[in-house]
């Protein structure tokens, strides 16, 4: 089911930018006030919040099509978001995209922060994926 693997990119986009905002919310707490980057990483943490309100109102509505759906008997109604796995070929684009992002950023930046949580996340999807792979062979 289409909107299924649409709930699991949304899903795991709230969960990056939910690292992020922590990540960047300790970052702040230790940039002395005089610092200019503490404006940068208020601005960007407000960006990110502002995201994670847009992304979880999407998400909701999908859930209410995805669970009309198992209701229907159109899904099934034990899979779980964790369930639909997303293509490796698209975690690896993502996490490439990442770790541009990473290297164009200038340490320490809100961007660096940014890159660096989602770069985690999707190494940590791509291990899990392969392994499931392999176990499946």
């Amino acid at each position: 089911m289409q909107d299924a693997h649409v709930l699991r990119t949304t899903s795991d986009k709230l969960i990056d930018d939910l690292d992020a905002l922590r990540e960047l919310e300790a970052a702040k707490r230790e940039t002395p006030q005089g610092d200019p980057r503490l404006v940068d990483l208020a601005s960007r943490i407000e960006a990110i919040a502002n995201r994670v309100l847009a992304g979880a109102a999407h998400q909701r509505r999908l859930t209410e099509v995805i669970h009309e759906a198992a209701a229907d008997g159109l899904a099934d109604p034990t899979a779980t978001i964790e369930d639909s796995a997303r293509p490796v070929s698209t975690v690896l684009e993502e996490w490439r995209t990442a770790e541009r992002m990473a290297m164009s950023a200038e340490p320490g930046s809100p961007e660096a922060i940014e890159a660096k949580t989602r770069i985690d996340r999707l190494r940590e999807e791509y291990r899990a994926a392969f392994e499931a792979a392999r176990r499946q062979k």
